[in-house]
């Protein structure tokens, strides 16, 4: 069975199937240097998996999109310090985004 989490008009939030979730891209909700971005994001994905009774230690992989991959030092200094010592498996590409404003997109995938 599939359970889809806050279904809107093109995608739903989060998808649950078989154990497994599964998210849509994050975006940051306002605009600000790539450090503020990345908080916001992780926040919200942090957000996300506590509505599914889950947290970090279930994540299995992450997908980062960066507008700029010269901001990934920088990034990485905010994600590093939020992963913890048990890392999922994890992709960061440059990327051109929706929005002219979006630094950075997060999806993750994970195990309950």
């Amino acid at each position: 069975m599939i359970e889809r989490i806050n279904v809107g008009p093109r995608a739903s939030q989060m998808v649950l199937v078989d154990g497994r979730f599964e998210t849509s891209g994050i975006v940051a909700r306002s605009v600000g240097d790539i450090g503020e971005q990345t908080r916001c994001v992780l926040a919200q994905l942090e957000a996300w998996l506590g509505e599914i009774g889950a947290g970090k230690a279930n994540l299995t992989r992450m997908q980062i999109w960066l507008a700029d991959m010269g901001e990934f030092a920088a990034m990485n200094a905010v994600y590093d310090a939020w992963v913890g010592d048990q890392p999922p498996v994890r992709a960061c590409v440059g990327a051109a985004l929706a929005a002219e404003d979006y630094r950075i997109e997060i999806q993750a995938f994970g195990q309950l």
